[in-house]
């Protein structure tokens, strides 16, 4: 595992090109691992959740949980394609 690469997609919050690139050999993230990326984009949604009791009434910060939740689901459907 890279952690410079995890450090970075999460940081920049490029998912659009990890998720595009993946499998390819010479995609930007190719040390990131999607299960380990999902496992932490889930900590971030659990997170998110028990911090902010009344997140649900701040419209940034329910688009920021819809976007989570997005590539959460992108994740598992490249994580299901490729292990499957």
């Amino acid at each position: 595992l890279n952690v410079l690469q995890l450090l970075d997609l999460f940081i920049q919050w490029d998912w659009s090109t990890y998720l595009a690139d993946y499998g390819q050999p010479n995609c930007k993230y190719l040390r990131v691992n999607p299960v380990t990326a999902l496992t932490l984009l889930e900590k971030m949604k659990d997170t998110s959740r028990k911090n902010n009791v009344f997140a649900q009434f701040r419209k940034n910060e329910r688009d920021k949980q819809k976007l989570i939740d997005t590539v959460a689901k992108q994740l598992r459907g490249l994580i299901s394609s490729h292990h499957s």
